[in-house]
């Protein structure tokens, strides 16, 4: 556990969040995502909030283990969690946590389809089924549905979705969200025509949300947007609040002259130069790629010098900014600007959803409502 550092999460920011994404998509339900630890800012924490001050009536979890981890919180409210990959439907045990009325399985798979509609233990499931539409990662076939047309003809579908690949893009006609849309409504008119009832449909994630994509279906499924960063970034369009802010201080500095190695390895000083040491590294979620990216302290602009630590990074600064810096001052790693989340993204290649998952549990997180 740091004292030196946290991850200050806004609550009051996850509210205003989650009123403009509904002023995007005023029809539709919302079913916010919280899997992996609700992107880095705290399962927990950030579920019980959604369900009691946003009132949302359905969360999304990646798995299994993190509905049954807020399971209580949503019995108390009424609140059902649909666990979206990490089913364990198979698992005997495991699986009679859908027995309650509260954690719902996605069924992506035919295995798990024919395990669930044979099955008189999960014959009071809601069948909630994934379509592969195209991204062919998870998702039923419409063959793998013709297959079980008889008995998903007798017991209906409460909610059909998809899942886009490359709704982060800027829209196109004919483009592969298109595609895949186009493809869902194939589907869902397949099934209609068959005798088959389908209930409640998504089709939207952050991406299509900003967009207005798929916003006309019963849910829309907001992620990252929720939490601030933006899914399309070629414009940005989202200007949601960064829930969290990310800050640590300055643990030590010194000046350094051109040709003094620094810290692991070999790296070398190119200039004569300020460097500042930050009490955190890749043990806390800053990760070894982040080298070369900037960061600001008091304003100036530094960049991450050498090789991260585990628990510690060099930042290098012009040697004037010696008179400006000192031990002990605050560095906002990212503050509730969502762009900034945007600009290490860019900076690094790689993207908002794994900078925020990878802080880490020894980094706490400090909640408040502005």
């Amino acid at each position: 556990m740091r004292y030196s550092s946290s991850l200050q999460v806004n609550l009051g920011f996850l509210g205003e969040n989650f009123q403009l994404i509904q002023n995007i998509a005023p029809k539709a339900k919302i079913i916010p995502m919280v899997k992996a630890d609700a992107y880095g800012n705290g399962l927990l924490e950030i579920s019980r909030f959604l369900v009691k001050d946003c009132e949302a009536k359905t969360l999304g979890c990646a798995s299994l283990g993190e509905a049954i981890l807020i399971e209580e919180l949503s019995r108390s409210f009424g609140t059902k969690l649909l666990v979206f990959s990490d089913t364990s439907l198979d698992d005997e045990e495991l699986s009679k946590a859908y027995m309650g009325s509260n954690i719902i399985p996605v069924i992506h798979q035919r295995s798990d389809l024919e395990l669930v509609l044979k099955s008189s233990t999960f014959s009071k499931i809601p069948l909630v089924i994934k379509v592969n539409t195209g991204m062919n990662r998870l998702g039923l076939s419409l063959e793998d549905l013709d297959a079980n047309l008889p008995t998903l003809k007798a017991r209906g579908i409460k909610h059909l979705m998809t899942h886009f690949a490359r709704s982060f893009d800027k829209l196109r006609k004919d483009d592969k969200t298109h595609r895949q849309f186009e493809e869902f409504k194939k589907i869902q008119k397949y099934l209609n025509d068959s005798g088959v009832s389908i209930e409640e449909t998504s089709v939207s994630n952050s991406g299509a949300v900003e967009q207005k994509f798929g916003i006309d279906e019963t849910y829309i499924r907001p992620g990252l947007m929720l939490y601030g960063p933006p899914s399309v970034v070629d414009p940005i369009i989202w200007n949601g609040h960064q829930v969290s802010c990310w800050s640590t201080k300055v643990l030590s500095s010194f000046l350094v002259k051109k040709g003094t190695p620094v810290g692991y390895g070999v790296n070398v000083a190119d200039k004569d130069c300020f460097m500042v040491v930050l009490p955190i590294g890749y043990g806390d979620g800053f990760l070894t790629y982040y080298s070369g990216m900037t960061v600001k302290v008091n304003g100036i602009v530094g960049r991450v010098f050498g090789r991260v630590n585990m628990d510690m990074t060099f930042l290098q600064f012009d040697p004037n900014a010696s008179s400006e810096i000192k031990n002990g001052d605050l560095v906002e790693i990212w503050n509730h600007e969502n762009t900034r989340i945007a600009d290490m993204a860019s900076q690094t290649r790689t993207h908002a959803y794994q900078i925020m998952c990878a802080v880490s549990s020894r980094i706490p997180r400090i909640y408040k409502v502005k």
